[in-house]
């Protein structure tokens, strides 16, 4: 599988880029070591072709082959034929997402405990701008809630995100450690983008 140059750059403001989780090789299932918590969810190695080890978890239709059923798609973000170039769901993936400029797209919500402490996506782009990627929580309340996790640029050519600090996650233990959050995309500026494959990374004690 070849390597992507560094294309995607994610500008985190104040914050340090987290280092991949050390882990098993092959198939494992994530241990939130935590009062409450998640179900535990099967995990795989999805980046380590990038020298990224950690275990991950697609978000739910993260792969956008169910036609981003679950999200809240708006100002024209669609589901579109065409998966990312390193089918890491599979050869037979055949969809992502479509992100035109002014457009966002938001996840289902997903369970965020402390131990989920990063995320990762693949992404390509054409024009000028970024896409803010959001942590959403108390979705759809009065209180509804946005945290800025990053601000990625890319080029023409599929690649993965930089790994991007969940950092929601430090709240969770006063939610039970079972925080529902949603991911939230939004293209800003003149460019036309496209997201796939939404992993996030359940740290896991060996």
């Amino acid at each position: 599988m070849p390597f992507a140059s560094s294309r995607c750059r994610a500008v985190v403001a104040g914050l340090t880029a987290i280092a991949a989780s050390a882990a098993l090789s092959g198939p494992a299932f994530a241990d939130n070591g935590a009062a409450g918590g998640c179900p535990a969810v099967p995990t795989a190695q999805t980046f380590s072709p990038w020298g990224d080890v950690a275990d991950y978890f697609l978000a739910p239709d993260g792969g956008i082959e169910a036609g981003a059923a679950g999200w809240d798609l708006d100002d024209g973000a669609a589901a579109v034929e065409g998966n990312e170039t390193y089918a890491v769901g599979g050869t037979d993936d055949h969809r992502s997402l479509s992100l035109p400029a002014g457009s966002s797209a938001t996840t289902a919500p997903i369970c965020i405990g402390i131990e989920h402490r990063s995320m990762r996506f693949f992404v390509r782009g054409s024009g000028a701008g970024v896409v803010h990627v959001d942590a959403v929580y108390d979705k759809g309340s009065d209180t509804e809630k946005h945290v800025r996790l990053a601000s990625i640029t890319a080029d023409e050519s599929w690649a993965p995100s930089a790994i991007i600090p969940m950092r929601v996650n430090e709240i969770a233990p006063d939610h039970d450690n079972a925080l529902p959050v949603s991911l939230r995309f939004t293209a800003r500026g003149e460019g036309s983008w496209q997201i796939d494959d939404v992993y996030v990374d359940p740290y896991r004690k060996s």
